[in-house]
């Protein structure tokens, strides 16, 4: 992912923040079929003094888990929301008349290895872990065992699991830093009395 260094997101705990906030990937590898481009929900798993990996599921069937893709190279794109920024935003850029569309965002690159798991316990597991990051702060979560045991059951066995032992991170925030303090401070008001939801979180996003 091309990145000037202003823009670099380097901090690991911003880079695993981003992740976790937003966990449905692209997840791009070349398959059977050819190059594949998958929208997967991913749980990233950090240790202390180990490998920092993500972990996820799809049908068995799925082209990403066939014989052959053990250990093929993958790459992973976690996105935040983004926002079309309009060049009237501009406080200052009105007065230069040095001024183009552009669009705001943030976004992590995880490259690595892919490993498929078949072991019940582990997909039971994350599928746990998964549900509960995004039910955690809700007033009443729901849990995997409110589900009758039996569908989860089924539901488990026409799944596989996968990991990705991640070997290269790169985070980008592409936020207006190159504008001035009042040009992000605009931002941040229009970006706000827009009707969609996606430049609401992006306002929230841009540091004034």
């Amino acid at each position: 992912m091309h990145s000037q260094p202003l823009f670099q997101l380097e901090d690991p705990h911003a880079i695993h923040h981003l992740m976790r906030a937003y966990p449905l990937a692209t997840v791009v590898a070349v398959t059977r079929q050819g190059l594949e481009a998958n929208l997967l929900p991913l749980e990233l798993c950090t240790e202390e003094g180990g490998p920092t990996r993500l972990r996820g599921h799809a049908a068995r069937g799925h082209p990403l888990l066939q014989p052959g893709m053990d250990g093929a190279e993958v790459l992973a794109v976690f996105q935040s929301p983004n926002a079309y920024i309009s060049p009237r935003w501009y406080v200052n850029g009105q007065r230069s008349g040095r001024l183009a569309p552009s669009w705001n965002y943030a976004a992590v690159e995880a490259r690595g290895r892919l490993r498929c798991v078949d072991c019940r316990d582990w997909l039971q597991a994350h599928l746990q872990a998964l549900t509960l990051s995004q039910e955690a702060r809700r007033d009443a979560p729901w849990l995997l065992e409110h589900a009758d045991s039996g569908f989860v059951e089924e539901a488990a066995r026409r799944l596989r699991g996968f990991e990705i032992d991640i070997d290269h991170l790169t985070g980008k925030r592409f936020l207006s830093q190159q504008r001035t303090e009042a040009d992000r401070r605009s931002l941040i008001e229009h970006l706000s009395k827009e009707g969609s939801g996606a430049a609401h979180d992006v306002a929230r996003l841009v540091v004034p």
